[in-house]
């Protein structure tokens, strides 16, 4: 090899075990040590756990660095007290998990399965038992963790103490051959079973009575979060991949749990459960694992107003919120450790180049140090064509060695647009003889885009006497895609993705400081949704994040290029106008965006008038701070409401 020459054996050695070293810290998150754990479920192998096989079939926990095992429930087990007894370090609950954290159980939802539960009671047709009212005097047999049923009925005036309960057998022949009257099913299981004899029966729902609580959720204690927060999130994340692969390959899924679990169910009554499950999670509009606190707290004032708990119970630690902060620490330490790793390299490289001076012995030795390197080693000639590359620069960019020799490196590489600025980087490198650190975007042969960190080290080639260069690169595509989430993360509202206010903050500071200098104005406009809290009560949860995404989107295509928009708070929403003078310009941009809103919003079957409420103020004549414009815009946003509730009572009375 031109650019290495010999070295005596003990050097060798030493610079190769050095290189082994390095490249074991650097890349040490990469340990193919799998750290075991154990997932409670609630019942026998089925379709209902369907997204935790494909997280193990698929690979997505491994990935992560799990062994995750399935412990099957059978009658009597409770994931609950599995958990908390550290049996199981996850498990799968019923909504049942807000009373016992009520109750001191040091537990945290992870997330939500099924949008709607799938606990329902079920008679046979043929018992003329067509009424909750008729349960009275009637044999029930009700699982545990049901607690929403038992609301259930209290909500339609039957108390628990009417009830004649049986110990539940888990066996839907008892209902079938009258053991029982009523019975707790799963409206994605028991039921194959009735049709599929022809035995005709009724389904009743607690959503019947407007008790609509979630079905199977995933959770842990609350000290394994505190103790391993990435264990957990990583958990998270391989569990939410599963679900969503389970979900879009059903059949595939179906043929797993039927060959590798369990075959207690035919096939046909696994893809019943499948479809079923389908209707209850609604995975093609909303995420696997969604939960908001607003629906948990809607749980549990229903419990309350059945006396099953306080009132406004303290919901503190039982929903999970992942640590971005402790992500974002542990990438920086990461970064700087790969920093330093890089400084090292980049030292030993030089050094390398020298060695070639002074050494010709033991060629091999040295070009197995190059050719195994785990990072991409490429050589360059004064022309800017490849001399030399490695394995790894294989594996990195597609191409073989045999077909990239003699050819650019910056055509062969570099996307044409950014041809010229890494050229001039080359040149930078060559007439500096210094080692320059870049980053750029690179093309592999398949035609795929990856963002790559390169040092480029210049050294003096001693056959031709030219100045060549030893390239080395590392693919960081999945480190600054993280970067840019963390950031998304930071800066942009969740749900609506336009700024948040901590974004908007800065935005309106930053305009202040502007304005007092140049002595320009800007305006601030306040906005709050009419009622909103009519739409979370009367549609739900759901269709109002609905709500409050179209009524952003509304906002962003009624203001200007220059003006910005971001979510205040709840259903407030703040729009920075720069360059406003007066209030003409300001009434003109208001009356856009009012009429912006006329037309009814759509969601799915349902139609809705939103109505929104605008209060204005202008720097400097309102105030010469944030707060106080904010405060001004708030009170005339009051204002305007008052009006328009007036004008809208006025036209309903007409």
């Amino acid at each position: 090899m031109k650019i290495l020459g010999s070295v005596t054996a003990r050097m060798i050695k030493r610079i190769s075990g050095l290189i082994s070293l390095l490249f074991v810290c650097a890349l040490q998150a990469e340990d193919s040590t799998l750290k075991p754990i154990t997932l409670q479920l609630k019942w026998h192998h089925q379709f209902q756990f369907a997204g935790y096989y494909a997280a193990i079939e698929k690979g997505f926990y491994k990935e992560v660095g799990l062994e995750v095992s399935l412990l099957e429930a059978k009658p009597g087990i409770d994931p609950i007290s599995v958990v908390l007894n550290k049996q199981a370090d996850f498990g799968v609950g019923t909504s049942d998990l807000v009373l016992a954290f009520h109750k001191g159980d040091p537990i945290t939802i992870l997330g939500v399965i099924m949008q709607h539960s799938p606990l329902n009671l079920m008679t046979l047709s043929e018992s003329n038992i067509n009424h909750v009212h008729k349960f009275i005097g009637k044999r029930l047999m009700i699982e545990p963790n049901s607690a929403e049923l038992f609301a259930y009925m209290q909500s339609e005036g039957i108390h628990q103490s009417a009830l004649t309960l049986e110990t539940h057998s888990h066996n839907v022949n008892d209902l079938i051959n009258s053991k029982a009257d009523v019975m707790s099913v799963y409206s994605t299981d028991e039921p194959y079973i009735l049709a599929e004899q022809g035995i005709r029966f009724q389904l009743f729902s607690p959503r019947m009575s407007g008790i609509d609580f979630y079905g199977d959720n995933f959770f842990t204690l609350q000290s394994l979060v505190e103790k391993d927060p990435q264990l957990v999130r990583n958990f998270y994340q391989a569990t939410i991949k599963g679900w969503k692969y389970a979900m879009s390959h059903q059949e595939e899924i179906v043929q797993l749990i039927y060959q590798k679990y369990s075959q207690q169910k035919s096939l046909e009554h696994l893809r019943f459960e499948a479809k079923s499950m389908d209707e209850l999670m609604m995975p093609k509009l909303i995420e696997p694992g969604y939960m908001t606190e607003g629906r948990w707290r809607h749980i549990a004032d229903t419990y309350h107003s059945l006396g099953i708990l306080p009132e406004k119970i303290n919901l503190q630690g039982l929903l999970y919120q992942p640590n971005y902060d402790f992500e974002y620490a542990q990438l920086q330490e990461q970064l700087k450790y790969i920093a330093l790793v890089f400084i090292v390299l980049l030292v030993l490289i030089i050094g390398l180049t020298r060695l070639y001076r002074t050494t010709h012995a033991r060629k091999e030795q040295l070009d197995t140090i190059f050719m195994e390197s785990p990072l991409s080693l490429i050589v360059m000639d004064k022309a800017g064509n490849v001399q030399k590359w490695n394995r790894q620069a294989e594996k990195t960019f597609l191409w073989k060695e045999k077909d990239v020799i003699g050819k650019s490196l910056v055509e062969l590489l570099v996307p044409e647009k950014d041809q010229t600025k890494v050229a001039e980087v080359l040149a930078n490198t060559k007439e500096s003889r210094a080692s320059v650190v870049s980053e750029n975007r690179n093309v592999r042969k398949d035609g795929s885009e990856i963002m790559c960190e390169w040092v480029n080290a210049p050294y003096q080639n001693a056959l031709s006497n030219e100045t060549d260069i030893i390239c080395m690169a590392r693919d960081i595509t999945k480190r600054k895609a993280l970067e840019a989430k963390l950031y998304e993360a930071a800066q942009f509202d969740w749900l609506t993705g336009i700024a948040n206010s901590n974004m908007l903050s800065q935005l309106m500071k930053q305009q202040l400081v502007e304005s007092k200098r140049d002595k320009s104005h800007f305006a601030l406009l306040f906005i709050d949704i009419d009622d909103y809290k009519q739409v979370n009560d009367l549609y739900g949860h759901l269709v109002g994040d609905e709500v409050l995404k179209v009524v952003a989107q509304r906002l962003r295509n009624s203001i200007r290029e220059s003006d910005i928009v971001g979510r205040y708070a709840g259903d407030e929403f703040v729009i920075l106008l720069r360059g406003i003078e007066t209030d003409i310009e300001v009434d003109a941009l208001v009356k856009k965006i009012m009429n912006e809103f006329i037309p009814l919003i759509h969601l799915n079957e349902v139609s809705l008038q939103v109505r929104i409420s605008i209060g204005s103020s202008i720097y400097p004549q309102d105030s010469d701070d944030i707060e106080g414009l904010i405060q001004y815009a708030d009170k005339e946003m009051y204002h305007a409401k008052t009006i328009n509730k007036a004008k809208h009572k006025a036209k309903e009375n007409r």
